[in-house]
Order: C-alpha cells, then structure tokens, then sequence
C-alpha cells in the first residue's frame, strides 16, 4: 500500500493511492464502509477517527489495527466504488505523507558519503563511526510534499539537496533487538535532507551537530511505501536531477548501519514511537557537494528511490 496525505477543502486527509490514479480518503471511506454494513453512526464515528483519523500520525498511532482496518477499507471500496471517497490522483494536492511527525532522527549510514565527507576535511573516517549509528535530531513539523515549493531561507548564501531514505515507525517500542527491528517500520518514504552548507560547516565545528542550517525545510514523500510491497531498501536504484540533469545515478549500497541498527541502537532504555521518522543519511554521491555543485533559486530538484517513486520540489525566494 501507498500511504498519504493530501489537500482537501484546506485541510490536510489521510488517504491511500487506490488503483494508481485515485486517492481514497481513509476516513471518509471507513465511515461509509461501517454504514454501509449497517452499523450505528455515533460509533461508527468514534471508530473511524480513532482508528483511521484525517491526519496519518494520528493513523500511524493505531498500529496494526489501522493497517487492518485500511485494507479491509481498500478492499470494500474495490467493490463499492460508487459510494466509496474517491479522487483523481491527478485532481489533489499532495502534502508530506507525515506532515508532523513525532521525532525525526537523521542517521550517517553510507560509508561513501562519509569517506567523502572526510576528504574534503583532511581527515580519515573517525573510528567511532564503525562503533555507533550516529544522528542528529531534526524539526519533525517543516517536510514539505510532492510539487511543494521549498522557500529560500533569508539568512542562506547556497542550498543543497540529500538524496536519502525514511523508514517511519508506527509501533512503540522499548529496547528492541536488531532482529525484531523492522516489525516496528511501517514502511518507507524518500527523504530530501535540505542543507545550507557554509552554515552547516561553522556548526559543525561547534561540537553539537547540525541546527540552523537544517531545521528550515525537509522533503518527505510523494507517499509511504509499507513492507508488504517493499520489504527492504538494498539495491535500489536512485537518482536525483536538478533541472533534468542528472546529478547521480546510482544503487543503495554501502550501508555501515542499517535500519534495524538504528532502531535497536535509539530504543535502548528509550522509546520509540509511531510517527517516528528515521533518515538513512545521503546515498553516497548523492549531494551536491559530491558533485561540486549547489542550488540556485528556481532550481526544480528531482529525487527517485526504486520501488517508491519520484519525490519533486522547486526552490523558491520571495
């Protein structure tokens, strides 16, 4: 399943793509389903908004629940699409599928990215990185969606992208092993990890990690890909355009740490939770500063994750 949120009305829904072209709206659709089946309306509304609310944090909350609870909604309006909540894909807004999110945690994984990292440095690999799966926490309320344009921040000379993955979280969880890990990942997202990279460098160098220069805006979607249909992210093919041009081309390989390191490595004596919003770090080469490159006001940037889809935002400066 394809995962979603959406504009209707001014206000942010929760949906799923349905037979690639639609969105059906998970709320609105589980009212009408419990009604159609005959049952009471003030429970059949309490129901719905707890357990498939308008917003998909509040959907993520309900765990394995809602996910029951969606497919047996897809699959009653694959027979009732008359009364079922249905609209052209091609008709509708998208938003970042989580608009608010829990908690983001933005990882280091590819060994790549961080070889390069390192040289323009002068430095090596520090050993530590072998040791920990290491991360910064982020706003998780400024990911913009599908199409939605990224305002320039006043205080940047330059912008750039990073091409990662998300893995969301949709159970709470304690402690977790490795090996139980992935039963908490309700699926996968792209991810634009968006930088400003002279302040990211003076940051840097003050001992705490990334802030200002991160915290104004993240690209997140177009959609959630869960498990079922993506069970693993090794191998997939990604790219990332600026303009139409291509900037990399490559596979997701090289992962140090994988997800199922981090969730372990972050739940020891901690919780995790639904909403929770966990960054692979920057495909290796799949920066601009790989590229010697930056972005420009107007820059149209063009993500792709195999298996997920195409996540797109303009740049834009008031």
């Amino acid at each position: 399943m394809r995962l979603l949120s959406y504009l209707r009305d001014g206000r942010i829904r929760s949906g799923v793509l349905f037979d690639s072209d639609y969105v059906l709206d998970l709320n609105d659709s589980c009212y009408s389903m419990l009604i159609y089946r005959g049952e009471d309306e003030a429970f059949t509304e309490r129901y719905c908004n707890a357990v498939l609310p308008p917003d998909m944090l509040g959907v993520l909350q309900s765990g394995d629940e809602g996910l029951n609870m969606i497919r047996r909604v897809v699959e009653w309006a694959g027979k009732n699409r008359d009364i079922a909540s249905l609209r052209r894909l091609s008709d509708v807004k998208l938003k970042a599928p989580l608009t608010r999110a829990n908690m983001l945690r933005d990882f280091l994984a590819f060994r790549g990215h961080v070889e390069a990292s390192s040289r323009r440095m002068g430095t090596r690999i520090p050993e530590e990185w072998y040791r920990i799966p290491t991360y910064y926490k982020g706003d998780p309320a400024i990911f913009y969606g599908h199409l939605e344009d990224i305002p320039w921040p006043s205080y940047a000379k330059s912008l750039d992208f990073e091409l990662e993955v998300a893995a969301i979280i949709y159970k709470k969880g304690r402690n977790v092993s490795k090996d139980r890990a992935y039963d908490f990942i309700v699926g996968y997202t792209i991810f634009n990890d968006f930088s400003i990279r002279e302040l990211e460098a003076v940051e840097l160098k003050l001992l705490l990690g990334p802030g200002k220069s991160k915290d104004f805006a993240n690209g997140l979607g177009p959609w959630i890909v869960t498990r079922d249909e993506l069970p693993d992210i090794k191998g997939l093919r990604v790219y990332a355009k600026v303009n139409g041009e291509t900037w990399c081309d490559t596979k997701i390989e090289g992962m140090q740490w994988d997800f199922g390191d981090m969730i372990s490595y972050v739940s020891m004596d901690e919780y995790i939770r639904p909403g929770d919003v966990f960054g692979s770090g920057t495909v290796t080469g799949c920066t601009g500063l790989d590229v010697g490159k930056a972005l420009k006001p107007g820059d149209v940037v063009e993500l792709y994750v195999e298996g997920i889809g195409t996540l797109i935002n303009r740049i834009i400066k008031a």
